[in-house]
């Protein structure tokens, strides 16, 4: 069983809300961790699903990762992310982890 959850995202949709729904019992007590990419990092997409988590009772780390659009992708699509992501990479999977074990006595 899996103790937690990375997901990359750019927009936060109705198709991604109707999945999330379906699979309702594999999200509960876990933990998720968010990378965000596109024109503002992703950044609105990620609010918008750390909400939807709080109501599936996924603990959402505090850290997370933007990538801008404009700046870690050449011509847009080539993924070229830049080396001061690392520090933030590091730290959401960090309290992603650590987030995941607490969590394990829940999912029992």
């Amino acid at each position: 069983m899996k103790s937690s959850f990375l997901l990359l995202i750019i927009l936060c949709s109705g198709a991604l809300k109707n999945a999330i729904d379906y699979l309702y019992n594999e999200w509960t007590n876990k933990a998720a961790g968010f990378v965000g990419y596109g024109g503002a990092s992703g950044t609105r997409a990620v609010e918008n699903l750390r909400l939807v988590m709080g109501e599936l009772q996924v603990a959402d780390v505090r850290a997370q990762v933007g990538l801008p659009l404009f700046t870690d992708f050449e011509k847009f699509s080539v993924f070229k992310p830049a080396p001061q992501h690392e520090k933030s990479v590091n730290a959401m999977l960090d309290q992603l982890i650590a987030w995941g074990g607490a969590l394990k006595t829940l999912r029992k």
